[in-house]
């Protein structure tokens, strides 16, 4: 009886005391966001990467100081996880109007007569207080005033689902981990979506003791829901011991968009498995080529017409020196990828043409620094040569004589229009830039030679669907661009250097290889119609290769990248190179056969049916 009779002047004195305080606190009160604006509001700690398919590449934490995931829709969590929720903080959350009246008059009576610390407060009464997180706003009997005022305006604005929803968004679970998404991650490895009650209830206890030990969190679990109580403690075990592995997948455009400021879900224009076969490719490449110090590489692909990143590889993985290198803005010097842009700044001059003959001999080169001897890499001179084996073959005095007849500064020029960001003045290069002495990353290199394909026109690239591109820009005519993308077509310009079997023959492709000074950097960087693929390969290190080439460092990647694109996405035009032989035979009135090769490659000893060749180190840049 005297129970009964304390808890009536505890709930009468709670009822006056609110009601004359209601009127002063509906105005103190803080005010109701809208449910929108808390959505659009809240940041993840991380930011997720989805490919174009929307599948996952790459989660990239951003935020050290706690760890929260995606915002989760009502509709996305397991009606186990709501249930659990609601039986462990507010078994009366559907039929209330933001106070539990009948828990708070009982919490009152504990924490006064049985020194509980028992609380009243329901979900919203919670969500209010994530919302606002000043304590002072609810501590003591006006802090309860003011609480009731403003929860019963959420109730008002708000809908039941939007309020689980935001609650079960920010509240804290355990350690870091705020938010479901985040503590369902972090314990079990899964989504919202997939929590079985077994979980459900492992997760709604520990929002009322989030710091709980094993043994505590167990009791409460098992109070919660005893006919699950002997499976708790596995799972429990499994919860703490969990150790979630970082996919490597697109890991250095994540850091690129993280360092642009973006967070939350990202759509990007990735293909993931592209990205996953071109990573091992890599892989299997880095691993053949280990013992000649190699255990860097990179690979960027983009599409011609739109410029949409397909795949952005920009390191080896675990293989890598510094795995978080991005190998797709590292600079590196150029080497002989340079070489097409100096021929198709000459065709344009109209100073020679593919057919036209260069001598290759010895040369001395005046220039304001001091007499410039290039030579080919193997010492040889090869004499009168045209122009289209001079580039195909990437020999050096040829391409050093070309730089010489332009006599002045257009062929640094075209660089600088083809958006290369790290040259310096012309006189800082002399005629070796006709060699690639300048430094260049993998990204720049792969959009000029886009512009190739693009018929001379020039464009940045994107990784996000909707997002919008200023127009191209013309740096070639069309004519000087299709007839370098032509001679490095034609498989018969490369046999010179490197035999008509090597891995840069491929049919309706052209590619130009590159290595620099003393092997410390590989090239590969090519085109069909419809992709641009550029390959690194080399050490981040700046440490020197040894014995590896552009034709065996980084051209089996872009070919085996390129014929995963041919063969997964095949265009509905005929290749550039048939096109061309087409046109040509049509022209001339002959039929196609290796006879027609030129006659000056007799002379060479190359005629039909000869697949040797030189390396393309003895003759690269």
């Amino acid at each position: 009886m005297k129970k009964k009779v304390a808890a009536g002047i505890i709930a009468g004195t709670c009822v006056l005391g609110l009601a004359g305080g209601l009127g002063y606190y509906a105005v103190t009160s803080p005010s109701v966001p809208d449910f929108s604006k808390v959505e659009s509001s809240y940041k993840s700690s991380d930011l997720f990467l989805v490919d174009r398919k929307g599948q996952p590449l790459q989660q990239w934490r951003q935020d050290l100081s706690k760890r929260s995931f995606l915002w989760v829709k009502y509709k996305d969590i397991s009606p186990d996880v709501i249930s659990a929720v609601l039986l462990s903080e507010d078994k009366n959350f559907q039929q209330h109007h933001g106070v539990d009246w009948k828990a708070l008059v009982a919490s009152a009576y504990q924490r006064n007569f049985k020194d509980s610390s028992r609380g009243g407060s329901t979900v919203s009464m919670q969500l209010l207080k994530l919302l606002h997180p000043r304590k002072e706003l609810w501590q003591g009997f006006s802090g309860k005033l003011r609480q009731v005022v403003a929860v019963t305006a959420l109730e008002r604005h708000w809908s039941k689902e939007q309020i689980l929803e935001a609650y079960l968004n920010l509240v804290g679970f355990r350690g870091e981990a705020r938010g479901l998404s985040a503590a369902v991650w972090n314990m079990y490895g899964q989504t919202p979506r997939d929590v079985s009650r077994l979980d459900a209830t492992l997760l709604a206890v520990l929002i009322r003791s989030p710091n709980a030990d094993a043994k505590q969190w167990e009791k409460r679990a098992c109070w919660q829901a005893p006919d699950l109580c002997s499976a708790f403690e596995s799972r429990i075990r499994h919860a703490n011991n969990l150790k979630m592995s970082t996919s490597n997948e697109a890991l250095h455009l994540a850091q690129r968009i993280s360092r642009e400021g973006q967070r939350g879900l990202i759509q990007t224009t990735l293909d993931r498995d592209l990205q996953n076969y071109i990573q091992e490719q890599i892989t299997g490449q880095i691993r053949r080529l280990k013992e000649q110090n190699v255990n860097d590489a990179a690979v960027l692909v983009v599409e011609n017409a739109t410029g949409e990143v397909w795949a952005y590889v920009g390191g080896s993985g675990a293989l890598s020196s510094a795995p978080y290198v991005d190998g797709v803005q590292a600079l590196r010097q150029a080497g002989s990828t340079l070489k097409p842009f100096l021929y198709a700044t000459a065709f344009e001059k109209n100073l020679l043409h593919a057919d036209s003959w260069i001598e290759d001999s010895a040369v001395d080169i005046v220039f304001d620094r001091g007499v410039y001897k290039p030579q080919n890499h193997d010492r040889q001179f090869y004499g009168w040569v045209m122009a289209k084996t001079a580039l195909g073959s990437s020999l050096n005095v040829p391409a050093v004589k070309v730089f010489k007849l332009l006599n002045d500064d257009s062929f640094w020029n075209k660089l600088k229009s083809l958006n290369f960001k790290n040259l310096e003045d012309p006189e800082h290069y002399g005629p070796a830039l006709a060699l690639g002495v300048a430094d260049v990353t993998l990204e720049d290199l792969t959009l000029a030679y886009r512009s190739l394909a693009r018929d001379g026109y020039f464009g940045p690239m994107k990784w996000q669907p909707q997002e919008t591109l200023p127009s191209s820009q013309s740096v070639f005519t069309v004519e000087s661009a299709k007839e370098v993308r032509m001679i490095l077509t034609e498989n018969q310009n490369r046999a010179l250097g490197f035999g008509l079997d090597s891995a840069l023959a491929l049919s309706g492709a052209a590619v130009k290889t590159g290595t620099s000074k003393d092997m410390r950097d590989n090239w590969c960087v090519g085109m069909n119609d419809r992709f641009t693929v550029g390959v690194w390969v080399g050490n981040f290190g700046g440490e020197p290769m040894w014995n590896v080439m552009g034709v065996t460092g980084a051209a089996p990647i872009w070919k085996k990248t390129m014929m995963w694109l041919q063969e997964h996405y095949p265009s509905d035009e005929v290749t550039l190179a048939e096109n061309e032989k087409k046109r040509k035979l049509k022209a001339s009135g002959l039929s196609w056969s290796t006879d027609s090769l030129s006659p000056r490659w007799n002379d060479f000893g190359f005629g039909p049916g000869y697949s040797g060749g030189q390396s393309e180190n003895a003759f690269a840049g």
